[in-house]
């Protein structure tokens, strides 16, 4: 008769969770309030949407850039040192584009400095670090802690947009830097001794053309010559071209339409409602289903989501909001856990830090262009009609590697 396996959720395992949820939303609220501040850049500076975009285009490339650097002081230096740095620039970053004054200013605070801090405090250390605690249940645990982008996103959209109507943005920015910093000293007080350790895993069976390569350690050089990297790359690349597209002129595009600013964040703020929602369920069905399967369903809710909100004309069609709201707050950020519990499976190792990260900066560059893009279409078209266009090919090609890519089928099977 055999034992019961041991619950991987443990007081201390229940604990890494915690502080990665927390860490999260402190991480994520940052660059996701970003939406409430193009209007008012807008406004203030006379420049064009595209200018505005570029700015958190360059938060977005420098925290997909720093996703392999952050991998690697994860691997190196351990969790606490790595998100006090974070909190240390995302404070930093925050008070000094409160009292920006010209582009390069905004570029430095809200673009390198949040980047960066968006890096050590993202998905890439919180996977490495969940990492250590579980396996055959790694991806309900990868959801939770990356829903943390939904009350990340409510709380930055929310309370950001609340600042700024009653005191300006630059108060806004600098009342919400200076929060953050005052996080710093909790950081100190936890047992990282003990959360650091993990727990021991059995070791992972794998298949296709990792099965040999798993036996040894993996190294990023063995990485990137497998179809396995490039593809999960490429989802997050793709995926999030089309994802920021949409994130970076929804705000706008609702008051364009009529909505008051404070009602059109308000409701952009309520997909993050949903976003813990999606990503635990995600995370469940991707313990029980194939992983391509789960993806699929996933992408087909999200080009939803798309079609509604471009449905959207007047205050009469309230109900393309409300669909917008429930099927992207439903699937935004869920091929985060999807990729990165198939990029636990197939490259567990004591260099997974650096090799998730270099995974994940697909993500961000494609944050970067993506909104990029999404603000220049719009300058060169005068039309939100574009924009809709680009989101729904990108979304439909970030589907393509869990179809085409025989070896993410493979890995793809139940965990």
């Amino acid at each position: 008769m055999s034992l019961k396996a041991p619950s991987e959720f443990t007081r201390l395992s229940i604990g890494v969770l915690a502080i990665c949820f927390v860490v999260g939303v402190a991480g994520r609220m940052i660059p996701e309030h970003f939406p409430n501040l193009v209007t008012p850049l807008i406004k203030e500076f006379e420049w064009t949407r595209g200018t505005v975009a570029s700015i958190f285009s360059v938060c977005a490339i420098t925290s997909g850039l720093m996703g392999p650097f952050a991998g690697y002081l994860f691997d190196k230096l351990g969790p606490a040192k790595l998100y006090a740095l974070g909190f240390c620039f995302a404070g930093g970053g925050l008070i000094l584009a409160g009292y920006a004054t010209q582009l390069w200013q905004f570029y430095l605070g809200l673009g390198l400095f949040v980047g960066i801090s968006a890096a050590c405090c993202g998905n890439v250390p919180n996977s490495a670090f969940t990492s250590r605690w579980f396996q055959t249940k790694l991806p309900i645990a990868l959801a939770i802690i990356f829903s943390a982008l939904g009350a990340g996103s409510f709380i930055g959209l929310a309370l950001s947009q609340i600042l700024i109507n009653r005191f300006g943005w630059r108060v806004a920015e600098i009342s919400m830097g200076s929060a953050i910093l005052c996080l710093l000293p909790i950081l100190f007080i936890l047992p990282w001794k003990k959360l650091s350790e993990g727990r021991p895993h059995a070791p992972a069976q794998t298949a296709g053309e990792g099965a040999h390569a798993s036996l040894a350690d993996w190294t990023i050089s063995k990485a990137i010559k497998t179809s396995s990297f490039w593809g999960l790359f490429l989802v997050f690349f793709i995926t999030a071209n089309g994802m920021y597209s949409i994130v970076f002129q929804s705000v706008t595009y609702l008051i364009d339409s009529g909505m008051s600013p404070v009602e059109a964040s308000f409701n952009i703020g309520l997909t993050g409602i949903f976003i813990p929602v999606g990503m635990i369920s995600c995370g469940y069905f991707l313990t029980k289903f194939h992983t391509s399967y789960v993806a699929l369903i996933t992408f087909a809710m999200t080009i939803t989501a798309v079609i509604f909100i471009w449905q959207y004309q007047s205050a009469g069609q309230y109900w393309a909001i409300i669909g917008f709201i429930i099927f992207f707050g439903l699937t935004m950020g869920t091929r985060a856990p999807i990729v990165g519990s198939l990029s636990a499976k197939v490259f567990r190792s004591r260099n997974f830090g650096l090799i998730y990260g270099c995974i994940s900066s697909g993500g961000g560059i494609g944050m970067a262009s993506g909104t990029f893009l999404s603000g220049w279409i719009y300058d060169i078209t005068g039309s939100y009609d574009a924009v809709f266009t680009f989101s729904l090919a990108c979304l439909v090609l970030g589907a393509t590697p869990f179809i085409l890519i025989p070896n993410i089928r493979e890995f793809g099977r139940q965990f």
